[in-house]
């Protein structure tokens, strides 16, 4: 009876050793993680702005860079490109295409100000 409490006791360390091994590799994929999306977002504030900043010089217009984007990401799912690259393409499109609708609405509201200043 003790031979087997003392087996029992062996299996429970070693049991509690592998779950704590298991919880320290949890939490550094869960750091690794946070890093890389801080990284991905990251990476969406310098691209939007450079786009941002195209659109501002009248290089290009925000929904011109988001049809080359779709026609980008199109290529990349055809040439089987990796998916979370995919994805941070696709996201980035979103925001553009959502920032140039945004910004399509602001200029119509400031323009129809500026229609109701000329008339009065």
């Amino acid at each position: 009876m003790n031979a087997s409490l003392d087996a029992l006791v062996e299996q429970m360390l070693t049991l509690v050793e592998v779950v704590s091994a298991q919880e320290k590799d949890i939490k550094a994929l869960k750091t690794g993680c946070k890093q890389l999306e801080e990284h991905d977002q990251a990476i969406m504030v310098v691209f939007t702005t450079f786009f941002h900043v195209l659109a501002a010089k009248r290089i290009a217009r925000l929904e011109d860079i988001s049809t080359t984007l779709h026609n980008i990401i199109k290529t990349a799912q055809h040439e089987a490109h990796p998916q979370e690259s995919i994805r941070l393409l696709q996201r980035l499109a979103t925001m553009l295409h959502e920032q140039s609708e945004a910004g399509a609405t602001e200029v119509k509201a400031h323009g129809s100000r500026e229609s109701e200043n000329a008339a009065a």
